[in-house]
């Protein structure tokens, strides 16, 4: 039987089984038995159109428990991240997922993959430019505006998130339980669009215009065809983006006036730049009132959350929700920033949340001036930031060490980890499933059921022959060694030498990590607790026996891993597994040569393992490794330089160009440091060591490859 078969029956039934734990109603033993929320197996799954108001009681009662949804959005191309979160949410024992996708034709492709959750979409008027991900953004907060304003309580999720605790043990409970939104931070006072939770909103309460207004604001400039905002030099589009509208209309909700703060932005810059706009801007800071109405304290929290949160008290930013009012748009904050008349976005928008609800009354409308009595007259609802510990992204919380337990001596500093952005040299797609992976929180078996693909990155552009990939990795022995290199110029010299080997062997290269405490790696920082200073250039990471590497975030690219190029650490020991028991055996390649004379020994700065280095003939080792051709795993026991003959030009090309485009081995790539002390996002960037293409330490010695040993992959 082929290892592709193998792979594929393995496969297939670790799937079923995946789906069947799914399917079991037991949470014995599960997170959700503490706080009460246990929805796995009690719900029914919902496909359908969600324009009508019986149509959206439906799907919350189907996919609801205890008046409490999640709200989700994904597509054909997301759907991998979809099933890790799902999957992160259903190991707490949490499955009431209101799953949504942008079309009908889209949830009849999504719906059979994820058969216990099903999908949803809705046939509302639009514009035709709100579309892709600003159509399914805008789409989410208007289901949430709707389920509020029936009654429900919900938790909106990015599906970039892994859930590591049930959040509702922790939302049920002060200080949490008498605060109507709660938000993740985007920055001291901006909220991030895509984690939050509302609860016990009143149905014609500030929360739920908030979030309805976030939805209609872009549909109230594109009710008249964007004239009246094209007027005011606001570009179409603007606040399509729902985090820019969420922090627009917070700023009206804080100051009860219709404020424009974010769609200044979108004013070109000669424009902003006028005196006229500069002192709107102005008036409009000096309403907001930021710097007044939020408010700073500390809570004490139960026994039980201290080595969650750090200590017995967790910080709260919080602030009191308003109604505004447009107060008869006063000319020096803009003037009227809507037209005179509602068009049919706004219409139809409008028309839906009074259906859904015909029995409740809408809020004073906001836009008519004498409304403004009535809107100061409604109760506030609480507004707060959530502490970090409950809900933050990497960049600024995970890559600190704070999410992983051998970091921290306990448990996961985090309740929601959201990926969120990768602010360095990586793919951002593929980084925000590597975070998981580094985590080992990763399902392997569920990109199959999103894709039919294989789950490592070096597939993509193999198709079928993924099956036969092979691969090429430095000894475990060995590549502890990389914790003595002695700079980056050493260790690029190195993994060159594995790329090499990768090509002339046609292997993908399991790229190296070094230990987090390697000189020039921590240079001086601790690495035994959090918060991690290892700068931007590095993802920190813990193996099962506790040991903290680093790998280079430049991994994370098509160039060095897509076309059979090279594995992640994470995806080596997830092939390694699946090959475990097998009969195939692994071969250590062991390089001699001579050894060093005392005094030859490399004591030069940038290196530290140059006795470890061989140098090896190209074209007279690969004929002699034919015999190794169908071991899925090759070791290296030394660190080899390669020789390209010129009989292998299309060899030595094809390390060119890795050695190029993959910029862990280009001398071009730099070590982007972030200093989040200052500006976040700041960078100083340092230049990386030089070493071209072509240097060869003149102190290298000949050598030949040996199979030292073979035996059962374990």
């Amino acid at each position: 039987m082929s290892w592709g078969r193998m792979q594929s029956d393995r496969l297939a039934l670790s799937l079923l089984a995946v789906l069947i734990i799914a399917a079991r109603s037991s949470v014995a033993g599960m997170a959700c038995v503490n706080s009460g929320y246990c929805s796995q197996g009690k719900l029914t799954p919902f496909v359908g159109d969600l324009y009508t108001s019986s149509a959206l009681r439906e799907a919350l009662q189907a996919r609801s428990y205890k008046k409490e949804v999640i709200i989700m959005v994904s597509d054909l191309k997301r759907l991998d991240s979809f099933l890790q979160a799902a999957d992160s949410l259903q190991r707490l024992g949490l499955s009431n997922i209101l799953l949504l996708s942008h079309t009908e034709a889209m949830c009849e492709k999504i719906s059979p993959i994820v058969p216990n959750v099903g999908c949803a979409w809705s046939s509302h008027k639009h514009p035709a430019d709100l579309a892709g991900n600003f159509y399914v953004w805008s789409l989410r907060y208007r289901i949430l505006a709707r389920s509020v304003r029936l009654g429900y309580n919900a938790l909106m999720l990015d599906t970039d998130v892994m859930l590591m605790d049930d959040p509702y043990k922790y939302l049920k409970q002060p200080p949490f339980n008498d605060i109507t939104v709660l938000n993740q931070a985007e920055s001291p006072f901006d909220p991030n669009g895509g984690v939050l939770y509302v609860q016990n909103a009143a149905p014609d309460g500030p929360a739920a215009f908030m979030f309805a207004e976030i939805v209609s604001r872009p549909y109230r400039w594109a009710d008249d065809d964007w004239h009246t905002a094209g007027k005011k030099s606001i570009h179409q589009t603007c606040l399509y983006a729902d985090q820019d509208g969420y922090a627009d209309v917070l700023a009206d909700m804080a100051s009860g006036y219709m404020l424009f703060p974010k769609a200044w932005w979108c004013l070109n810059e000669a424009v902003r730049a006028e005196p006229k706009w500069q002192q709107v801007h102005a008036a409009m800071r000096e309403h907001m009132r930021f710097h007044e109405v939020w408010t700073d304290a500390d809570y004490p929290v139960p026994g039980s959350w201290h080595l969650l949160t750090g200590g017995p008290t967790t910080p709260l930013r919080s602030l009191h929700l308003r109604m505004p009012n447009c107060r008869g748009w006063p000319e020096e904050l803009g003037g009227p920033w809507y037209p005179p008349k509602r068009g049919e976005f706004s219409i139809d928008f409008l028309k839906q949340l009074q259906a859904d609800a015909p029995h409740l009354p809408l809020w004073p409308d906001a836009e008519i001036a004498s409304n403004a009595a009535a809107a100061d007259r409604l109760p506030t609802e609480r507004f707060a930031f959530m502490p970090e510990w409950l809900g933050l992204g990497y960049w600024l919380r995970g890559r600190h060490g704070f999410w992983d337990p051998h970091v921290t001596g306990n448990i996961a500093q985090q309740v929601i980890a959201h990926t969120h952005f990768i602010d360095t040299h990586a793919n951002t797609a593929m980084a925000k499933r590597v975070v998981p992976m580094s985590l080992h929180r990763y399902n392997w078996d569920l990109p199959q059921r999103a894709s039919g693909s294989q789950p490592y990155f070096a597939c993509n552009g193999l198709g079928s022959h993924c099956s036969d990939l092979q691969v090429i990795a430095f000894s475990p022995e060995l590549e502890k060694l990389l914790g003595s290199s002695a700079s980056w110029h050493e260790y690029a010299l190195i993994v060159r030498g594995l790329a090499a080997m990768g090509i002339a062997l046609d292997r993908a290269v399991v790229w190296p990590s070094l230990p987090c405490n390697t000189s020039w790696v921590s240079r001086g920082k601790p690495v035994d607790k959090p918060p991690l200073q290892l700068g931007g250039m590095w993802l920190p990471w813990s193996t099962h026996a506790g040991d903290l590497m680093c790998t280079p975030w430049p991994y994370v690219n098509q160039e060095c891993l897509a076309g059979g190029r090279g594995l992640l650490p994470w995806e080596f020991e997830h092939f390694h597994a699946q090959h475990a028991g097998f009969e195939f055996e692994a071969s250590t390649l062991h390089a001699l040569h001579d050894k060093y004379d005392e005094h030859e020994l490399i004591r030069e700065a940038h290196f530290g393992l140059g006795e470890h280095i061989v140098e090896i003939d190209a074209r007279s080792e690969m004929n002699d490794l034919q015999t190794l051709q169908y071991q899925p795993i090759i070791y290296l026991d030394n660190f080899v330089h390669v020789i390209f003959p010129d009989s292998m030009a299309q060899h030595k090309q094809a390390y060119d160009n890795v050695c190029e485009e993959c910029t862990v081995l280009n001398t071009e790539a730099y070590t982007a440091i972030f200093d989040l002390n200052g500006d976040r996002g700041k960078k100083n960037a340092q230049p990386m060591a030089s070493l071209a293409l072509s240097d060869r330490p003149a102190w290298l010695k000949r050598g030949r490859l040996h199979t030292r040993a073979a035996g059962v992959v374990d």
